[in-house]
């Protein structure tokens, strides 16, 4: 990979990490009273069918590798599900634990399936 490649890469995550934190936050004002960490979710959902969408409009190269291991790997936030997954388990609070394990795995799953025909779609336009 070449310098430029890097700093593409370094670049396009720094964006993906300030648009995760400002959309989280804008998505636990509105929900957070509903499901805890819901910001969190809906960063990790929106970036699962963001990458399903991407991966097959772009051949293999640095714009994929910028695009999908630099921005959406910046933006989206399993690490951040691990903690606070460990966080609700050690406060024994197992429905909003079985609830954010439920749907972030399965939602995720669901949402890289559902980008990933939109993606086709569009490529065959």
């Amino acid at each position: 990979m070449s310098g430029w490649h890097w700093l593409g890469l370094f670049l396009a995550g720094g964006c993906g990490v300030c648009l995760r934190f400002a959309l989280a936050l804008q998505i636990d004002r509105w929900a957070a009273t509903a499901l805890p960490h819901a910001g969190t979710l809906g960063v990790n959902l929106i970036g699962c069918l963001a990458i399903g969408v991407l991966a097959p409009l772009l051949p293999q190269g640095p714009a994929r590798t910028i695009a999908t291991a630099g921005l959406l790997g910046g933006f989206t936030t399993y690490s951040a599900f691990a903690l606070l997954s460990v966080e609700l388990a050690g406060e024994a609070r197992w429905a909003p634990l079985a609830w954010q394990l439920g749907l972030h795995v399965g939602g995720g799953a669901l949402m890289v399936a559902l980008g990933a025909r939109l993606g086709r779609l569009l490529a065959a336009a």
